[in-house]
This record gives C-alpha cells, sequence and structure tokens, in this order.
C-alpha cells in the first residue's frame, strides 16, 4: 500500500503487427496514483506495418523521493519496437526518502527491441531500487543500452541497488545484483563513477573484442568503466548490437 508521501505511476507500451498491410499496432496507457505523480510518457515517432519507434518522454521531474516508475513494455510476436530517450535521468538528493524503478519487458516469438538508454544519474543523497526484468520467446532478439552515473560532477555516489534479470525461452542469460552505495562504490568501481553497458541477444553480429563477455547461455555484454561519462560510452558495441538488430528485418 501507498503511504501519503509515495506517488506511483505505471506506462503500458504495447506494439504488434499490423493486419492487411496496415500500420502496427502500438497501444499505450499511464496509470497515476494522484496528479501530481511524475510518469513516462511514450511518444510515437514513427511506424509502419512491423515496426515502431518510440520516445520515453518524462512528465514532471524525475526521480524523486516517494517516486514509484513502473515500465511494462511487450512486444508481439514478428514484431519490433525501437525505444529512444531525449535525456538522461536524475535521481535526486531524496533527504531520507527511497525511488524505484522498474522494467518488466516480454518479447514474443521472433519479436524485436532495441531501447538506446540515456544516463541514469545517482546523485548524492539519492537512495534508488532500479530493477529490470526481461522475458523472452524463442527467436526473440534484444539489443539494449544503458549507462549508470554514480553522483554529478564533483559529488559523492549517492545509493541503488540495480537487479537485471533476463531469460531466453526460460533459461537465465543474465542475472545481476549490483549493489552500490557512497561507502561500497569507490571500492567495488576502483575510483570510477561511470558504469556503460550494450547488450545484445538473440542477435547475428561481430563487434569489438574489448570490454566483451560472452554469456553461457548466447548473448554478449559490454561493459566499460570510467571517470566521465564520454570516457565510458561503448559506440563500436552500439554499432554492432544494432547492425545485428537489423539483420533481423
Amino acid at each position: 500500500m501507498l503511504t501519503s508521501t509515495e506517488r506511483s505511476a505505471r506506462t503500458r507500451l504495447r506494439v504488434g503487427v499490423g493486419e492487411g498491410g496496415a500500420r502496427c499496432r502500438v497501444r499505450s496507457t499511464v496509470s497515476l496514483s494522484d496528479p501530481t505523480a511524475a510518469s513516462i510518457r511514450p511518444v510515437l515517432v514513427h511506424h509502419d506495418t512491423d515496426r515502431a519507434r518510440v520516445s520515453l518522454v518524462p512528465e514532471g521531474a524525475l526521480l524523486l523521493a516517494g517516486d514509484t516508475i513502473e515500465l511494462d513494455v511487450t512486444v508481439d510476436a514478428g514484431a519490433r519496437l525501437d525505444l529512444i530517450e531525449p535525456g538522461g535521468t536524475v535521481a535526486f538528493d531524496m533527504r531520507g526518502g527511497r525511488a524505484s524503478w522498474s522494467v518488466l519487458i516480454t518479447l514474443g516469438p521472433g519479436a524485436v527491441l532495441t531501447w538506446a538508454g540515456e544516463p541514469f544519474v545517482v546523485s548524492a543523497g539519492a537512495d534508488v531500487q532500479r530493477r529490470t526484468v526481461v522475458r523472452m520467446a524463442p527467436g526473440a532478439a534484444l539489443a539494449l543500452r544503458e549507462s549508470l552515473v554514480l553522483g554529478r560532477y564533483g559529488e559523492v555516489p549517492g545509493t541503488i541497488r540495480q537487479q537485471t534479470e533476463i531469460t531466453l525461452d526460460r533459461v537465465p542469460v543474465l542475472v545481476e545484483d549490483l549493489p552500490l552505495d557512497p561507502t561500497s562504490a569507490p571500492a567495488l568501481l576502483g575510483g570510477h563513477r561511470v558504469v556503460s553497458s550494450v547488450l545484445a541477444i538473440g542477435t547475428s553480429f561481430g563487434g569489438p573484442a574489448e570490454d566483451r563477455y560472452d554469456l553461457d547461455h548466447g548473448g554478449t555484454l559490454w561493459r566499460r568503466l570510467g571517470v566521465r561519462a564520454h570516457e565510458a560510452q561503448l559506440p563500436a558495441a552500439w554499432d554492432a548490437a544494432m547492425a545485428g538488430a537489423e539483420d533481423r528485418l
């Protein structure tokens, strides 16, 4: 049950192949616990018979203490969804409060999702639970880019527990639990404050050997640490992941 200081927003987005040559179906809803809750609004940029491009636009300041953001994304069989973000997300000083950010992705057989994530910044004093769950059917493909920044420039890190669980045909492909706070982050990351990742699953690609980890049950994770955001970027890895997604068309 929500307390008086918590504000929840749930965004649902679903994409399916169009019928009879029609453009693909793109359906979205946003549910708020109260009118003051900040949310993520899907904005359709382009779509054709089987492919949609959608921008995830924040409405209101994100993230503040008490914010509960939920994103539920479904791509039906044979469809493709490309998600983009107009800018990064900043978790602000929560002065003893907390916030959460949860993503559930469901990919049907042969579905493709690409998500070009922008930096997620955990400011000093922020306390965030961030969870991503991806359920992929056989033949589905995923290309995911994200960057975690611990503290704005000159700040100490905030606190975040980042959990990722990805399954392909119910088999775990990547399961990760990364708790970071002002005490543990400097030791675990060797003084770095930026963690950038590119993940590609179910696509055919090459990509750079540097910063590369091939997963036991298929797929590749590229990860790089940096003191500044531009030092940790992985453009060649992202190009390879996107090229693999294009090969699925």
